[in-house]
C-alpha cells in the first residue's frame, strides 16, 4: 500500500487518519481536473466507482492537473496536461483518469505550473513537463512529456508542490534536505538541477505556500 508519508500528504503520525475508498468532486472542472469524463463544472457526486482513491494528494498541486497515487502504488493522471505535464507522452488533455505507465511502486507525486516531480518507493526521483528553466532538474532545458529518471539518487522522500503559477520544483530528500530546481526565487538563482536551499537538513516535514517554504523539526 502506498501511503505517503508527510504531514500535507496523509502522514498518519502526525494525527491524520488515511482513508481509501471512493473519490468525490465538486465544483471547478474548467479543464477536465475533476475527472469526471468532461468540462462541465461538477455538483458533488462520486468519480467513477473505484475504491482504491486515498486522502493523501496535496492541496498544493496546480489546480488544472491532477497525479494522483492510489492505494496500489499506481500513479493516475488528468487535467489540462500544458506542456507534458501529465507524463503520457503528448499534451491532449484528459478529462478522465489515465495511469501512467504500468508501476505499482510510486509513492507521491506532485504538479507544479507545468511541471510534475514524482518518488518511488525505492526513493528514486522522476521528472517530467514543463522545463523552460530546468524545472525538470536535468541539467538542462528540454521539455518532455514523458517522466525520467533524475540521476542515481535514492534518498528522495517527499515532494513539495505549490499551486503558484511557478516554473520549479520543489522536493525533500530523507535526511531532510530541502532542493529545488527551475526558476530562482526570493535569492535563489535558476538553475537546471536540484540544488539545496540552505544547508539546513533533519527536517521531518515541510511544505509550500504560494512561493514560501514552511518546513518543521
Amino acid at each position: 500500500m502506498a501511503v505517503l508519508q508527510y504531514l500535507m500528504m496523509g502522514r498518519a503520525v502526525a494525527g491524520r487518519t488515511i482513508t481509501t475508498g471512493q473519490r468525490w468532486v465538486a465544483l471547478e472542472n474548467n479543464n477536465g481536473e475533476a475527472g469526471l469524463g468532461n468540462t462541465n463544472n461538477a455538483t458533488l457526486q462520486q468519480m467513477g466507482s473505484e475504491t482504491y482513491w486515498q486522502n493523501t494528494e496535496s492541496p498544493g498541486q496546480h489546480g488544472d492537473n491532477r497525479s494522483v497515487v492510489t492505494s496500489e502504488g499506481k500513479l493516475y493522471m488528468w487535467g489540462r496536461n500544458n506542456s507534458g505535464c501529465l507524463g503520457l507522452g503528448d499534451t491532449t488533455q484528459r478529462t478522465s483518469p489515465v495511469q501512467l505507465g504500468t508501476d505499482t511502486d510510486w509513492l507521491e507525486a506532485g504538479i507544479t505550473a507545468g511541471a510534475c516531480a514524482a518518488i518511488k518507493t525505492n526513493g528514486t526521483l522522476w521528472t517530467w513537463g514543463e522545463n523552460y528553466v530546468g524545472a525538470l532538474g536535468s541539467g538542462n532545458t528540454t521539455s518532455r512529456s514523458s517522466p525520467a529518471q533524475v540521476g542515481s539518487d535514492t534518498d528522495w522522500g517527499h515532494v513539495l508542490p505549490t499551486a503558484a503559477n511557478h516554473d520549479g520544483l520543489f522536493v525533500m530528500k530523507t535526511d531532510g534536505e530541502l532542493y529545488y530546481s527551475g526558476l530562482g526565487v526570493h535569492g535563489l538563482s535558476n538553475v537546471s538541477s536540484f540544488t539545496q536551499i540552505g544547508s539546513a537538513d533533519g527536517f521531518v516535514d515541510a511544505v509550500m505556500i504560494g512561493t514560501g517554504i514552511v518546513a518543521w523539526k
